[in-house]
Parts: structure tokens; sequence; C-alpha cells
């Protein structure tokens, strides 16, 4: 294996903690740190590829090009986790999910731009991001903890890509603010 697909392979490894996290439904509420710690590591993933792939002077490739679907699909494993064991209420879960992801879907499905479909769907995924670890401060204080930790570290050492992040999302809402 070359390192040029090194990046792809950080990129698509977050489909199978995709996989993982849902693998812990089974183990129930006590599962959350591993949940967390997963995530971490995903989101780890997430910080290394794009500079990876720049550094190697990567070509785009199908996987680079829909990093975001990993990312999301990572999100909406950890929130079908939360509610699957209990630790947000089933129904209120539920509902949001099943609008949510639809309508994600909808928006991409008929957005000829991706930012407006990146910007809606970070929206709707805002809130799952961090759930984690909320939820952990009342049950795994620690796990809350590692939260915090890992992303004033990834602040300190990638600000730019926050800011090209927050960056995307503003464009994208715009976008969508005038097709309404």
């Amino acid at each position: 294996m070359g390192k040029r697909r090194l990046p792809d392979l950080l990129t698509a490894s977050r489909a199978l903690i995709a996989l993982a996290i849902l693998g812990l439904i089974p183990a129930g509420p006590r599962a959350l740190s591993s949940v967390a710690m997963l995530l971490l590591l995903g989101w780890t993933t997430d910080m290394l590829d794009g500079r990876l792939a720049r550094r190697l002077e990567k070509g785009p490739t199908w996987i680079g090009e829909h990093e975001f679907q990993f990312d999301m699909l990572m999100v909406l494993s950890s929130a079908i986790y939360l509610a699957a064991v209990g630790l947000v209420p089933m129904p209120w879960g539920g509902i949001y999910l099943g609008v949510a992801v639809p309508l994600a879907v909808l928006v991409g499905a008929t957005s000829r731009e991706f930012l407006p479909f990146k910007a809606f769907t970070m929206l709707v995924a805002f809130p799952w991001v961090f759930a984690p670890f909320i939820v952990a401060y009342f049950h795994q204080r620690e796990v809350a903890y590692w939260g915090l930790v890992w992303a004033v570290v990834a602040l300190a050492v990638d600000w730019r890509r926050f800011t090209g992040v927050v960056g995307d999302f503003l464009a994208g809402a715009r976008g969508i603010l005038r097709r309404l």
C-alpha cells in the first residue's frame, strides 16, 4: 500500500468507526466511554486526512470527495447509539432523526451545489456532534472532560481549519436562504 492511499484510508476509517459504534448498542449505556473514544479517534482522522492529502499533493478520489458524508455517517451512528440505549429519550431522538435525516437527503438531492447541502446537514447534525459529551457529563464525567480537552487541543492545532468550516457553513447557509 502506498502512502498516497493513507488519506483515503483515514477517511474511510470513519465508516468502520460508525459500524463499531452501532455494534456497541447491545452493551448499553456503559459503552458510552468507548463510543466517545471512537468519536475522538474519528475526529482525529478527520483532522489528519486532508492535511496529509495536501502534503502528499494527492489528487481527489471518490472517498476524498465524499469525506463529509463519512463524517456525517459517524455522527449519525452516535446519535442512533444515544437514542437506542436510552441516553437520549427515544421519542425525541427518533423524531429528530426521522425528520432531519430525510430532510438532509432531500436537500442534497435537490441542491445543485454542495455548500447548501453541507450547511443544512451541519445545522441539523450540530447537536449530535456534541451530544455524546454533554450526555457523558451527567453519566461519565471524565468522558466529557476528554472531549473538552480534545476540542481545545484541536482548536489550538488547527484554528484555520475551524474557521474554514465555519466559513463553509455560512456560505452554504446564504445559498439556502437565497433559494427560499
